[in-house]
């Protein structure tokens, strides 16, 4: 099986050569040029049916000048968005999501630059917290909330993420704020 690209709508009819309106009807052809396929639209007033060349064809409708598309918000308003969410306790799994998100797109990273004398103090004190040796006879206390250290690459911001993976209940909840947060139709 071979796998072929096929391109998007032109938005011109290829017999009249004229632009295709909103909401106007029209048809599409997948139509074999040797080894290549090629995308053709027709509007719906000049068509007359597949021509011999045609792998397959469908009718389609010019989206409406009101419809809108959704587009990606900017890394900076989802930066800013985080910081926001941080600040309210009970927006703990979306903010983590949110980052999780950003450090796909880059905009995050995790903080990784601990020289390597930090690196043995931070093993060793764990390791006499772990001992108990250093606390004396205190009960251990319990262990913190976790947080993922990240730094952005945009302005060099350091936050830290509590992780918090959200639960089966909430998850679409959640898919909708995170839908609302990532996308706008501006």
């Amino acid at each position: 099986m071979q796998d072929y690209s096929i391109s998007k709508s032109t938005r011109r009819c290829a017999i009249s050569g004229r632009s295709l309106e909103p909401g106007e009807c029209y048809f599409s052809m997948i139509v074999a040029e040797g080894d290549e396929v090629a995308r053709v639209d027709v509007a719906a007033s000049d068509w007359q049916g597949p021509n011999e060349a045609a792998i397959g064809w469908w009718r389609n409708k010019m989206p409406s000048a009101a419809a809108r598309k959704l587009r990606p918000a900017p890394n900076a308003v989802l930066l800013d968005t985080l910081c926001d969410l941080l600040e309210r306790p009970n927006k703990s799994e979306l903010a983590y999501l949110l980052a999780l998100l950003l450090v796909r797109r880059r905009v995050l990273q995790e903080e990784q630059n601990f020289s390597q004398a930090e690196m043995e103090s931070r093993e060793s004190s764990s390791m006499s917290d772990a001992n108990g040796s250093q606390h004396g006879d205190a009960p251990m206390e319990a262990a913190p909330e976790q947080l993922w250290k990240l730094v952005s690459s945009v302005d060099g911001r350091e936050l830290n993420v509590p992780v918090a993976a959200p639960t089966t209940e909430s998850i679409q909840t959640l898919q909708a704020e995170l839908q609302t947060l990532l996308f706008t139709d501006q």
